[in-house]
């Protein structure tokens, strides 16, 4: 691509083409040093500590995982907290990221810093203004880490990809966040595999959202619970009935699967009703999102909150009958969501125990499902969007063989799998409101096939 081009992109976002110049190494090490000495924050780094991360960046060592106390610990991390990202782990070498990609980086936040300043909470403006990711070039890692990690406890840990939920979770237990080092396309508003724009200028704000970070940890603390679960489960069966201990591991990675749902519709694509206590609250008792997957996407920031396709339910996250909810819906990442959980409050999303989210989990799993489509008996509806089903309708559109997406058709097979083996009332009114049931004609059609 050449010159003129580059400029009408940054004209088209309003860049100013010459600040997309990445500072040296000897200026980035300048600035990290003065970083490292800061003591007014909420966790100051040791002399020691300092040290050790300064040697390590002026070295040209690419940044892997947190680094703070390396010592003789190759993996890194804080001595009390470590994580190993086997075959996942990954480095970011800043200086190999091109022109083009700082671009891309520039362009993604300032179009990101339009819609964020208009949709998301002042609690996420806030955040964000302590780690400068408004800036015009890729964060380097190093400098970024220790901000985030004075500033919350959280460290970095580099991918190379999208990570099983299990290690995901795993890194969250310990307050280490999985990011990737690469960087989407010029001009690409949505990513369904996360890059620096999603897992950067997307979540780190939210670290300092402290119902937001617990919500987080408690997910991976939820998933040191199911998978403790699952080892004495293990430990009772015979070491050579391999079938037994498969089917005991796929269950646990399933009750994670739908533990990972209340992830989803909180950190990744939550709203909240902005606080009307809060001091700089432009809108107070609006509806504001601080989702990392909806803030990393302008176009679906002013969807979430603007449009009229989705649905949106305003949930009580302490309500053990919301959790549930959130647990029971599927959900697709393909493309902008259909349904919206809005929490009442930020301190109500900070009863999100490790407990509470491996019981709602495990209740789920034995209960049909909902798609991102519908609206369930019970829910406190905000909105009903234009893209809305009815609970049966996905039913009727498999028995007659019409188009389903995947969700939609997932769901359908998942729940007709349930009741044709039989579901209880008893099952059923662990539902705040119990789903209407299932046409009996759905059914006959449909048992021939479950033999």
């Amino acid at each position: 691509m050449n010159e003129t081009s580059y400029s009408e992109i940054a004209a088209r976002h309003g860049i100013n083409l010459e600040s997309v110049k990445p500072a040296s190494k000897d200026e980035r090490l300048e600035q990290l040093k003065q970083i490292l000495v800061s003591n007014e924050v909420p966790y100051p780094i040791s002399p020691a500590e300092q040290v050790a991360y300064l040697s390590a960046a002026k070295t040209g060592r690419p940044f892997g995982i947190g680094p703070f106390g390396i010592g003789n610990r190759t993996a890194g991390g804080l001595p009390h907290r470590l994580v190993d990202l086997h075959k996942y782990a990954n480095f970011q070498t800043y200086e190999n990221y091109s022109f083009e990609e700082h671009l891309s980086w520039a362009c993604l936040v300032a179009d990101q810093q339009l819609t964020k300043h208009q949709y998301a909470c002042q609690e996420y403006l806030d955040g964000e203004s302590l780690f400068e990711i408004g800036g015009s070039t890729i964060p380097d890692f190093y400098l970024l880490n220790a901000r985030i990690y004075q500033q919350t406890g959280w460290q970095l840990a580099t991918v190379s990809e999208i990570i099983p939920a299990e290690l995901f979770f795993t890194c969250h237990s310990q307050k280490f966040f999985p990011v990737t080092t690469f960087m989407r396309p010029l001009e690409t508003d949505y990513l369904e595999e996360p890059d620096i724009g999603h897992d950067v200028a997307g979540h780190v704000a939210t670290f300092t959202i402290p119902a937001v970070a617990n919500v987080m940890k408690n997910h991976g603390l939820a998933r040191d619970l199911i998978y403790a679960q699952r080892d004495t489960e293990i430990a009772k069966v015979a070491p050579d009935d391999l079938i037994a201990i498969e089917l005991i591991s796929q269950h646990a990675d399933k009750l994670l699967a739908y533990a990972g749902r209340i992830y989803w519709f909180t950190v990744e694509f939550g709203l909240v009703m902005q606080k009307s206590s809060h001091p700089k609250s432009a809108k107070p008792g609006s509806i504001r999102c601080f989702g990392a997957g909806i803030l990393s996407s302008p176009g679906e920031t002013t969807f979430s909150v603007e449009s009229e396709q989705p649905n949106r339910i305003l949930i009580d996250p302490s309500n053990d009958a919301d959790l549930l909810r959130l647990a029971n819906t599927d959900y697709l990442i393909s493309e902008f969501q259909k349904t919206y959980f809005i929490s009442k409050s930020f301190e109500l999303l900070d009863s999100l125990t490790p407990e509470r989210i491996f019981h709602a989990a495990k209740t789920a799993m034995e209960l049909p499902d909902y798609t991102w489509r519908e609206l369930a008996p019970g829910d406190t509806v905000i909105d009903v969007g234009t893209e809305c089903t009815s609970v049966n309708e996905k039913y009727w559109r498999l028995m007659a063989n019409q188009p389903l997406d995947a969700c939609l058709r997932r769901t359908a097979i998942h729940n007709l799998d349930l009741y044709a083996s039989g579901v209880t009332p008893e099952q059923l009114s662990q539902f705040q409101t119990p789903p209407p049931a299932v046409p009996e004609e759905v059914l006959d059609w449909y048992r021939p096939f479950k033999k």
